[in-house]
């Protein structure tokens, strides 16, 4: 008899829901060879059941959306508590609400570092263990059992508050499978899910490079402000090492979208209407219309999408500063990230994940950072060479990019 166990999708998102789904336990997520979380099945285990395939969230139907940027409800805000203002990746919101749950004897789920190389999702329900859950982990995050968890608090009547990106966010709802009153989820504004093996490379890079072991990576530090915010390098015996993150080997990789999951490329969930309750980015260009505000520190980007959601917000009071904000204005500093429009992958991506193994960050990022591949050449999309050889190419991107700005 034919199994009817999942097999990974090309457009797997590594969220992690096949495997909590499974009643036998049989499937448990690997590192594909690219990098990212994939179900990898025990045959024996299973009972061809059919479910993982079932649920799965990357072969259901494209969810409906739309572009109605007037419709959604937005703030600018920051905490009022300037040490949590401060630690936190922007504005600090996400904290404020974590700290709400929790005095209300509920629980927070949220992604912290397991080790240096490792992000997982974790609960907390104290004060003082949010620390481990604030700041950004720009690398995909291992589900564990953590939609199991969360049920498991719900029926128990306990508040939950659940922080993911939206495919996690997603993954979360069907595997609940009907809404929970004591449920607050919170979907981060995502760029896309990395390659895990350039964390890997980093970790191992700057180790060689210093002859000393890194402890943890923080990547949003703010020593010279939010609008510059720096990557830090925490190593086992005590010092750090800083660098902006225009000049961050990961963040250059990362930014340059050459090593992303091929779902993140055409997301189906990052778009309106978002995923969770309450939608938590950056509001980047904040510095254009309001230069009074705390830049230094960083301002978030809040979207309301529920009742649930606003009525949370409501019950923090005077322990956020929130101001309403016309969602174009939060839509123009980074209009792809709520709503996603359609891209090509690059056509240099498998080059890069390979030359991961083998070739250094840097020189990886100088060679494939702008390029694309024509034929057997790679050519760097600004050069003057590409202008005038592939010249309908170049004016098709720069048509592209013309489009993506007169959208905003």
């Amino acid at each position: 008899m034919q199994k009817k166990y999942i097999t990974p999708p090309d457009n797997c998102t590594g969220c992690g829901l096949c495997a909590s789904i499974c009643t036998r336990n049989a499937i448990r997520m690997v590192w594909s060879p690219e990098g990212f979380p994939v179900p990898e099945v025990n045959s024996e285990a299973c009972i061809n059941c059919g479910l993982c395939a079932k649920q799965c969230i990357a072969l259901e139907p494209s969810a409906e959306y739309h572009d109605d940027i007037t419709s959604v409800t937005s703030y600018g805000g920051w905490n009022k508590d300037s040490d949590i203002h401060l630690q936190s990746s922007s504005g600090g919101i996400f904290s404020a609400l974590a700290v709400q749950t929790i005095t209300q004897n509920g629980v927070v789920f949220g992604v912290k570092w397991q080790d240096k190389l490792t992000a997982v999702f974790d609960k907390v329900d104290t004060i003082e263990g949010l620390a481990q859950l604030r700041g950004s982990k720009y690398t995909p995050a291992l589900a564990g059992n953590v939609y199991t968890e969360v049920l498991q608090e719900l029926k128990s009547g306990r508040k939950v508050l659940f922080s993911g990106t939206p495919c996690q966010v997603h993954a979360l709802r069907k595997y609940l499978r009907k809404p929970y009153e004591n449920l607050l989820t919170i979907d981060i504004v995502c760029h896309g899910s990395p390659s895990h093996l350039i964390l890997e490379k980093y970790i191992q890079e700057h180790e060689e490079q210093s002859g000393k072991t890194i402890d943890h990576v923080s990547f949003r530090d703010k020593p010279e402000g939010w609008q510059n915010f720096h990557v830090t390098r925490h190593y086992t015996d005590g010092t750090t090492a800083s660098l902006p993150l225009t000049t961050d080997t990961y963040m250059r990789m990362f930014l340059c979208d050459r090593a992303l999951n091929k779902v993140c490329y055409n997301c189906p969930y990052a778009h309106i209407p978002r995923q969770g309750d309450i939608t938590l980015g950056d509001y980047w260009e904040v510095q254009k219309i309001h230069p009074d505000w705390p830049l230094h520190k960083g301002i978030s980007a809040v979207l309301v999408n529920s009742e649930q959601g606003e009525q949370a917000l409501l019950q923090l009071g005077d322990k956020i500063e929130l101001r309403k904000e016309p969602f174009v204005n939060i839509y123009s500093g980074q209009s792809v990230v709520y709503v996603r429009p359609e891209s090509e992958i690059p056509n240099v991506r498998e080059l890069v994940l390979k030359e991961i193994k083998t070739s250094a960050l840097a020189d990886i990022h100088k060679r494939f950072g702008n390029s694309r591949k024509i034929g057997p050449f790679i050519l760097n999309t600004k050069s003057l060479l590409y202008k005038i050889v592939f010249f309908p190419l170049y004016l098709a991107d720069k048509k592209k990019r013309k489009k993506r700005r007169a959208s905003l």
